[in-house]
């Protein structure tokens, strides 16, 4: 962690301006920014991510489009298609998002699934999994208070932050606890249409990627959607190359949509098939 200058005060004062910021103010990321550098010293948990670590993509089909036959089609997003914020991205800056497994990947966007389908239409998504080749640094956020690590991933990174904050002053301890609390509770909120939210979690992602004495790579997650029983990643985009991530396989997954008993839409797999090879140097899939 890197603590120096921050005190109590100003992770207070800093946490009531993002409070009050306005998400359609068209300076309101900036805003978000300047609030938090104002705590002069944010704190950042740093980790490893070791090689040989898989993580999965999916991307949806649109209605017109059988199936991707490019791997850069499956892979980070061209920055010019990024047109929102997003949990750790503001538009036009891309992330490569990910997920632990197809299942929570799914879930990620399933919200997203239910927009333009009803009961008995499908839908397609190609999944891919990756393998990282290279250790990768990560921002860890997990909670100061014990009583709300459910989760393995807070279970184990709340035991490493409370070892960390012991060494402080009361001063730094007490402000590095309510800034975590803060930054828990935006990571672990829905926020699909909470622009605010998107906001301050970018701004504070973008900064802890940045300015943290190891120049992190990553930031790692809990998944909301998945009840926290799961891991989301957002990799920086100076990371996100075919050196670094191997393809490892490709599918494609046809869904069925369904409405369940409490009138939600649930999802149920009527087929799956498999790229026969995939190459990233020329940027091809077959199927």
């Amino acid at each position: 962690m890197s603590t120096h200058l921050m005190t109590l005060d100003t992770v207070n004062i800093a946490i009531s301006k993002l409070e009050k910021l306005d998400p359609d103010d068209e300076f309101a990321y900036e805003n978000a920014m300047i609030a938090f550098l104002t705590i002069k010293g944010i704190p950042v948990i740093i980790d490893i991510l070791g090689p040989s670590t898989t993580v999965v993509r999916s991307r949806t089909h649109t209605k017109d489009e059988i199936q991707f036959n490019k791997v850069s089609e499956i892979f980070i997003a061209p920055q010019e298609v990024v047109k929102s914020f997003a949990r750790c991205n503001r538009p036009f800056q891309s992330k490569l998002y990910s997920s632990e497994t197809r299942e929570i990947s799914y879930l990620e966007i399933a919200d997203d699934w239910t927009k333009n389908i009803n009961p008995g239409d499908t839908v397609y998504v190609t999944i891919s999994k990756w393998e990282i080749q290279n250790p990768l640094k990560i921002v860890i956020i997990t909670s100061p208070d014990k009583h709300l690590r459910v989760s393995d991933f807070d279970k184990h990174y709340g035991k490493g932050f409370d070892e960390t904050i012991q060494q402080y002053d009361p001063e730094t301890k007490a402000g590095a606890i309510v800034l975590y609390r803060f930054l828990f509770e935006k990571f672990r909120r829905h926020a699909k249409k909470d622009q605010k939210t998107y906001i301050i979690t970018t701004a504070y992602c973008n900064l802890a990627l940045y300015l943290s004495n190891e120049k992190a790579d990553a930031i790692i997650y809990p998944s909301v959607p998945a009840k926290e029983m799961g891991l989301n990643f957002a990799f920086n985009k100076a990371v996100s190359t075919y050196d670094i991530f191997k393809l490892i396989s490709v599918s494609r997954n046809e869904m069925l949509a369904t409405l369940s008993d409490d009138n939600k839409m649930d999802f149920s797999e009527l087929n799956i098939i498999h790229a026969k090879s995939f190459n990233t140097t020329t940027d091809e899939i077959i199927w």
